[in-house]
């Protein structure tokens, strides 16, 4: 999908690629571009085709190149695809001969979107403030993307926690190794994108003019405490995940406790049913001679119980039940 926005004093207007041609100042925003749409682009905007072609790949990594006739800026926006967080690239190529830029994703992107409704709400004008300042909102939406999401994932964070002292099971696990495996993935983006940030603060890029290279200061310090908001969730799931050891450990060692207290109670009366169930020959005085006595059954009984209660009691004054 093409669009074209042509910026003029007073407002905006729907444009068309032989706009890009033209002395008018123009945004063509590009969506998995067929490649018709590819060709037309590359003779309007006098971009290299196999320039266009190199970008449309999913696991294309920031950077900043600075050519003869444009400036290319690649960074990593987050998207939610399937209810699965991901990263992929925007291309963002800035004319150096005419007043237009141009941007290339795969996918849609709600960074973008964001910047087609301020710019229909009239509050984004490239015209009065350049191309420079616009490049600068699109980063900025970008990294906004990174604070909503990381947003999201604090909040099912929570959610897990709370999951993990209330009931530990494998569900946590996976959530947490979900989240974890998010964070991984937005530390090596957002890592790529200071780097160029930091690329364009250092001017390498002749296209942004020095008034606003301040702005991208901003951007660095945004990135940079993102970076460190998400080594901090990190430690934060490091934590949860220690906590749910300590769960799965407790219980386990509850489970042990509660057999070995039951083994205990019928650890003597099985030793005494044992001794007595000897097959001695009882003519011998010497031979169990309790074994003749009138009430020698009620004896091993009462001392079987005798054994229980004792044991209980034990039990009981030492605080294990």
């Amino acid at each position: 999908m093409l669009r074209v926005y042509k910026f003029q004093k007073g407002g905006v207007k729907a444009g068309s690629l032989n706009d890009l041609s033209s002395s008018s100042i123009c945004w063509a925003d590009c969506t998995n571009p067929t490649k018709k749409e590819l060709k037309y682009l590359s003779e309007k905007a006098k971009i290299p085709l196999n320039d266009l072609k190199n970008v449309l790949d999913e696991n294309e990594r920031p950077k900043v190149s600075d050519l003869e006739k444009y400036s290319l800026i690649i960074v990593r926006t987050p998207i939610i695809e399937q209810d699965e967080i991901l990263t992929t690239p925007l291309s963002i190529f800035i004319s150096k001969d005419k007043n237009n830029i141009v941007t290339i994703t795969l996918k849609k992107i709600n960074s973008v979107q964001k910047i087609k409704q301020l710019i229909d709400s009239k509050k984004i004008d490239m015209h009065d403030k350049g191309i420079s300042f616009f490049t600068y909102r699109l980063l900025d939406e970008v990294l906004n993307a990174y604070f909503s999401i990381l947003d999201m994932l604090e909040e099912k964070m929570d959610s897990i926690e709370d999951h993990v002292i209330e009931k530990p099971d494998k569900i946590s696990v996976r959530n947490i190794f979900s989240v974890k495996k998010t964070l991984i993935y937005f530390h090596k983006a957002l890592a790529a994108n200071r780097e160029v940030i930091s690329s364009i603060e250092k001017e390498y890029v002749s296209n942004i003019d020095k008034k606003n290279i301040k702005r991208f200061r901003t951007l660095y310090n945004d990135v940079t405490q993102l970076i460190d908001t998400e080594g901090t969730y990190r430690d934060i799931l490091t934590g949860i995940l220690d906590v749910y050891l300590s769960s799965v450990s407790n219980n386990l060692n509850k489970v042990m406790k509660t057999l070995t207290i039951g083994a205990s109670f019928i650890l003597i009366p099985t030793l005494i049913a044992s001794i007595y169930g000897m097959n001695f020959n009882t003519a011998s005085p010497y031979n169990m001679p309790e074994l003749l006595w009138n009430y020698g059954y009620f004896f091993a009984l009462g001392s079987m119980v005798l054994s229980v209660a004792i044991t209980y009691t034990f039990f009981k004054r030492k605080g294990w039940l």
